[in-house]
């Protein structure tokens, strides 16, 4: 590969790295080209790209975006899943392909521009995905407003007729 094919991969690695939200480095030794192409493909419908990487060129791109600790998983046959939606997604669709063939070997993930072992990445997998996480999120903040509004909705429409009973009761005392 040419000087100026060099930089320009690890140009368009380095801006992948940087947009997107999650990257699993895996090893694809021994996977055939028909289980590759069938990977590809449910990782794009997971939103995800499958890319065979050069080692030194994903090096000098990690290096770039901050993660010097890149050049210890990089060895070997490397492709890298890069995502730019909800990591869990294609992390679990990896996971269920690696169990159903044996392959490819997880190595890795760069989450946050942060390096996680392989062992992090099958609890990635676990966690629900990250629009069930924010409506959780959205619940809890929720739930306790909404009880202030109902406690407040019971406070007001009781009024009227506390106000008419004091009236009432005002009335018969006058009397």
């Amino acid at each position: 590969m040419a000087r100026p094919e060099k930089e320009a991969a690890v140009a368009e690695l380095t801006a992948k790295l940087k947009e997107s939200y999650g990257a699993i480095v895996t090893d694809y030794r021994g996977l055939p080209v028909k289980a590759l192409s069938d990977l590809r493909r449910q990782l794009r419908a997971a939103g995800a790209e499958y890319r065979v990487v050069k080692n030194t060129l994903m090096l000098r791109a990690a290096r770039e975006v901050g993660i010097e600790q890149m050049g210890e998983v990089l060895n070997g046959p490397t492709a890298v899943v890069f995502t730019n939606e909800d990591p869990a997604t294609p992390t679990k669709a990896i996971l269920t392909f690696a169990r159903q063939s044996g392959l490819p070997q997880i190595r890795a993930a760069v989450l946050g521009g942060k390096l996680y072992p392989a062992e992090r990445v099958q609890e990635l997998a676990t966690l629900p995905s990250r629009d069930i996480m924010i409506a959780w999120a959205i619940g809890a903040v929720q739930g306790p407003v909404a009880g202030l509004v109902m406690a407040l909705q019971g406070i007001i429409g009781a009024l009227p007729a506390t106000l008419q009973a004091l009236a009432q009761k005002q009335e018969s005392t006058a009397a």
